[in-house]
């Protein structure tokens, strides 16, 4: 069952939504949510043990926790109902953690409230967001510390109730062995639909179906297409590559890749005055002095450069396009290769020289590069054609324009909204299709998809929506009515079998042995009742959500013997561990709850 699920069943009972309300109230709220949520409660009537809640607290979680499902997900009015109960269990718990003497002192409140990114402006507390939230909420200042502390103290005591919980390692095994237990059964099922196909239905009972709910047996709007889609593809066959073309190709992506994967690594002599600039191009001149006697370029930058950026990593720059770094370092990378140093450049500030340490080859193979230029081509051919048939093809019919273009004209059956054909379906043209009163006498389109794909469409029939007549409709009202009569006489024959089941006369039922929990072979709400009887009242009914009824009755138990692995008896452990909390935090807030006064 989903978490969602869990929320809703738990909704059932105001009691039991203790263990949703736990998980569910967060210690500080963000506000986005309220600020732009225009269905939020402008009121909250909820009083807790003589305790106003604020509108502004009751809109606060209200805004989190629909922050939390999914648009239409969950009606309004169940978030406002978990809304509710989220703030009773946390006050409920809260004012018991007062009782226990738990407290928060202000300046830890104060902290978390500044830790709170909701509050943040450029990763700082911002005062002015904090006012204006507060002021929009409707609280002051005490008010929202008076919030905080209390979420925090519930999540503190809930904590320590579900820490403070223990299983023993015979629990833990008890629960394996009962986890791995077997069962055997026999049971019978009531195949509701099966049951229906026998049922009689007169005459007489259709007729007054069909004049009570005419409105139901409608045929639905139907129309049938021809189309043409277009996409580069379809422009593949014929177009041939030379080796030329190959060869060009690959040169001007070379080009493109060296321009765009060049690592250059620098070494940067910086000057202030004419004199120092001199002394600096010295220096300069030493250093690839210093280079062509096998020096490393990465030792003389941690030597001489002055740029502290880089020179602690060697001098890297990063990569260059060619239009990253000055003009003067363009143009020098330009004719430079892997490893080499540049000659001295001269800037207005420093003196720099260069090594390329790195440039990635581009490579792809000679029939890579073809089918990139045939991609290209086609593509283009696929521009052209779609700007002829603007300029020259409107107005006309689809036959028209296949005969002149060869292209292939698809054709469709009748058919109806719901039925649309995926490949259709991707191009958003639904409605204009069905808004259509009669066969088209020109082609719509053409119109586009995401994947690059055009369609260009024309009705070529169409049947309007129209009311079944009696005849027409015969069958269906039948299965209609036989379904119902059906409900019916599967409670006489669930009496009969119940009666055979628990007098075990089993003769017509099947029959499974020794199944586990996780078993495949029935459906799951059987197998959670399967094993939550025990032989002393063995037989069950089971109704499934389509109607289908089982009777059964519980014939065998095989406990496991088996002894368990540790790291299993320290998973079962745990998991007792989590339940054994989950059950008594509903037990805590039931009692707290019972002795509350809450309107």
């Amino acid at each position: 069952m989903s978490a969602l699920q869990n929320i809703r069943k738990g909704l059932s009972s105001t009691g039991s939504s203790i263990i949703v309300a736990v998980l569910i109230f967060g210690l500080v709220a963000t506000f986005g949510g309220f600020l732009t949520d225009p269905s939020a409660p402008t009121n909250s009537p909820l009083k807790v043990n003589g305790k106003n809640i604020s509108f502004g607290e009751f809109n606060l979680e209200f805004s989190r926790l629909s922050s939390i499902f999914s648009d239409g997900d969950i009606s309004e009015e169940i978030i406002t109902e978990i809304t509710r109960n989220s703030i009773i269990s946390k006050e409920l718990i809260y004012q018991k953690a007062l009782e226990l003497r738990m407290n928060l002192s202000d300046d830890f409140v104060n902290t978390l409230i500044a830790n709170d990114v909701s509050f943040e402006t450029n990763d700082q507390f911002d005062t002015a967001l904090f006012s204006g939230y507060m002021a929009r909420l409707g609280l002051t200042v005490n008010d929202y510390r008076e919030l905080v502390k209390s979420k925090y103290l519930a999540n503190n005591l809930s904590d320590f109730i579900s820490q403070s919980e223990f299983a023993l390692d015979s629990s833990a095994l008890d629960f394996i062995r009962a986890t791995n237990q077997q069962r055997s059964l026999s049971f019978y099922k009531l195949d509701l639909n099966k049951i229906s196909q026998d049922e009689i239905v007169p005459e007489s009972e259709i007729f007054n179906y069909y004049q009570q709910n005419q409105f139901k047996f409608i045929e639905p709007k139907k129309v049938a297409l021809n189309y043409i889609i277009l996409d580069k593809d379809i422009f593949f066959d014929g177009l041939n590559i030379s080796n030329e073309e190959i060869s060009s190709e690959r040169n001007l992506l070379e080009e493109e890749s060296e321009n765009s994967q060049i690592r250059v690594s620098h070494i940067q002599l910086s000057f202030s005055s004419q004199a120092e600039k001199e002394n600096q191009i010295s220096k300069a001149e030493n250093i690839l002095e210093s280079l062509s006697d096998s020096l490393s370029f990465e030792s003389l930058v941690e030597e001489y450069s002055d740029d502290f950026g880089s020179n602690n990593n060697g001098g890297d720059l990063g990569y260059t396009d060619g239009t990253i770094f000055p003009t003067e370092f363009e143009e020098e990378i330009k004719s430079l290769s892997v490893g080499d140093v540049s000659k001295i450049i001269q800037m207005p500030s420093a003196i720099h020289i260069l090594k390329i340490t790195e440039k990635n080859e581009y490579f792809l193979t000679d029939a890579e590069i073809e089918k990139m230029i045939i991609s290209s081509k086609s593509q283009e051919k696929l521009n052209q054609a779609l700007i002829n048939i603007e300029d020259n093809y409107l107005g006309t019919k689809l036959i028209e324009l296949g005969s002149d273009f060869n292209f292939k004209i698809e054709k469709t059956n009748l058919f109806i909204k719901q039925d649309i054909s995926q490949d259709l379906l991707s191009f958003e043209i639904l409605d204009e299709i069905f808004d259509q009163d009669a066969p088209s006498d020109e082609f719509f389109g053409p119109y586009e998809n995401d994947e690059g794909k055009f369609i260009l469409f024309e009705v070529s029939d169409l049947k309007s929506e129209t009311l079944l007549s009696q005849s027409e409709a015969t069958s269906e009202i039948t299965k209609i009515l036989q379904l119902e009569q059906a409900q019916e006489t599967i409670l006489e024959q669930l009496n009969l079998y119940e009666d055979k089941a628990r007098a075990n006369n089993l003769s017509d039922f099947n029959s499974y042995s020794l199944i586990k929990r996780d078993s495949s072979l029935l459906p799951d709400n059987l197998l959670n009742d399967l094993f939550t009887i025990n032989l002393d009242d063995p037989v069950f009914i089971s109704t499934q959500e389509n109607g289908d009824i089982f009777i059964v009755r519980l014939t065998k138990i095989k406990n496991s013997k088996n002894l368990a692995k540790k790291e299993d008896i320290e998973a079962a452990r745990n998991s007792l561990k989590s339940l054994n909390a989950r059950a008594y935090l509903d037990s805590f807030f039931k009692e707290l709850e019972a002795n509350s006064n809450i309107n």
